[in-house]
């Protein structure tokens, strides 16, 4: 990590510094069932179990020998598959997230000055309250527009998400398709979407034994049989794809519904769409790190701490970070 240097009495980057996770979800487990139109009223829903499928391909890399052309694909004869079952139509993802408060205090510090100031700017912010608001507003768009399904949610006739919390009277239904996958303003009044990001402030904004815990059933209308995508392990030096299960159930990784959830970054340069918060705005499946000098999570959190002008935007890039979590310290080449 670079070297962070701060002269002239101001407060150094400490070299042991991490926060807790503040969105803290679980794995999100999948099952197979039919479509209704009262979630309440759906029918038995069964866990989806990981298949083999034992299949011929080619191979089709770039660069491949002209005698290997012709060979099958070792890689794809053996692989992990899901799929909804003969009769049913439509997936349901279960999983749950607990929204922590206590936010902006380091969960290790090796510098007191340094935790002073960013615990003393994080209250301010809190205080002010529209930064927290924006942030808790947009981890609410993305549980309604379904973002935390990813290749499950394309071309799907129908996705529904259901949200409930012992703070709401009843359950709170989305239509995904109501909600933008681009940007955070059409359908972002209406007065389910106001209840759930109101609960996520609240517990953002709480105290140090504060919480909330959210179930999130996302229900999605593929068509008989169709493929549904878990999460797929690292499976290193292994022929063949291995797909993740939890207690002979298809699951998706909470990693993965959390990276989805944070998907809220639009405040970088150049905007086109927005990315999951990271502290270089890094997005592996492209390639490309949006936030790489002058606006990274490091050359603002310093600026900030001491007390240089920032803005609102680069307030909100910052406490996203502390609520995403992680190690963040840094005094080495």
């Amino acid at each position: 990590m670079a070297k962070k240097k701060v002269e002239n009495g101001k407060v150094e980057l400490a070299s042991v510094l991490s926060f807790e996770r503040k969105l803290e979800t679980s794995d999100a487990l999948m099952y197979s069932g039919q479509w209704g139109e009262n979630p309440d009223q759906y029918g038995d829903w069964k866990k989806i179990e990981i298949t083999k499928r034992l299949n011929r391909s080619t191979i089709s890399a770039y660069g491949t020998k002209d005698e290997d052309k012709s060979k099958p694909n070792p890689v794809a004869s053996n692989s992990d598959d899901a799929n909804l079952y003969a009769e049913d139509d439509t997936l349901k993802v279960s999983f749950s997230i607990r929204v922590i408060g206590n936010l902006g205090k380091p969960f290790a510090c090796n510098k007191p000055e340094f935790e002073s100031a960013i615990v003393g700017k994080v209250n301010e912010y809190k205080q002010k309250g529209d930064g927290l608001k924006t942030l808790a507003n947009r981890y609410a768009y993305n549980i309604a527009n379904g973002r935390f399904l990813w290749r499950n949610r394309v071309g799907a006739e129908e996705v529904k998400i259901v949200v409930r919390s012992n703070t709401f009277d009843n359950s709170l239904v989305f239509n995904a398709y109501d909600y933008n996958m681009n940007g955070f303003e059409k359908s972002s009044d209406r007065e389910a979407l106001k209840q759930l990001d109101e609960v996520i402030y609240a517990g953002l904004n709480g105290n140090a034994e504060s919480f909330v815990n959210i179930e999130v059933d996302a229900y999605v209308k593929l068509g008989k049989k169709q493929h549904v995508f878990p999460s797929q392990e690292m499976n290193m030096g292994e022929k063949g794809k291995a797909l993740f299960q939890l207690e002979q159930c298809a699951a998706m990784h909470n990693v993965k519904i959390s990276n989805a959830i944070r998907t809220i970054d639009d405040w970088y340069d150049d905007a086109v769409f927005p990315i999951a918060v990271e502290p270089f705005g890094a997005v592996t499946q492209i390639g490309q790190a949006f936030r790489k000098t002058k606006n990274d999570l490091y050359t603002l959190m310093v600026k900030w701490v001491n007390d240089a002008e920032i803005g609102e935007n680069d307030k909100n890039f910052v406490v996203a970070n502390l609520i995403r979590g992680g190690v963040f310290g840094g005094t080495g080449e």
